[in-house]
């Protein structure tokens, strides 16, 4: 009766370890997924930065070109510079949302966490990060097609 006790105690402590292994491999599966998207979009924050330059510009110059224009070409800048605008802000837009995800990631909890908790933490900043992704990338591209119009 001794021994069949021991073997299945022996039996329980390595079917925990082998499940708390496969956890920890979830977790730092879902971890890694998240840090791709993280570097996915993290070199497209250059773009950002040098298409709000542009668009800046292309304000500055509309806002000196209305001043010496004729009626119909002051609305047509008018109109783009609007535009421009909307671009700007949704390039802003895009960065904040970037630095404000990064701000509150969280990774250094994940040790302190449950396998559960953190497979449900990561699962919300993968999430998250997809977003942010989804919103630079259009940002960027709305911007992009704007000034190779100009």
């Amino acid at each position: 009766m001794r021994k069949s006790t021991l073997v299945l105690a022996g039996f329980l402590i390595i079917t925990s370890a082998f499940w708390s292994c496969k956890s920890g491999d979830d977790v730092k599966e879902a971890e890694n997924e998240v840090f791709a998207l993280h570097d996915e979009v993290m070199p497209k924050m250059d773009d950002i930065m040098r298409l709000r330059k542009l668009l800046t510009q292309y304000v500055a110059a509309a806002d000196s070109a209305k001043d010496s224009g004729s009626a119909a070409g002051t609305l047509r800048t008018s109109e783009e510079r609007e535009q421009a605008g909307r671009l700007l802000l949704n390039l802003n837009v895009a960065d904040s949302l970037m630095m404000g995800w990064m701000d509150h990631y969280n990774g250094d909890t994940l040790a302190k966490l449950s396998s559960d908790d953190a497979l449900r933490y990561l699962t919300d900043q993968k999430e998250q990060i997809t977003d942010v992704n989804t919103k630079v990338k259009t940002s960027i591209d709305q911007a992009m097609q704007f000034l190779q119009k100009k």
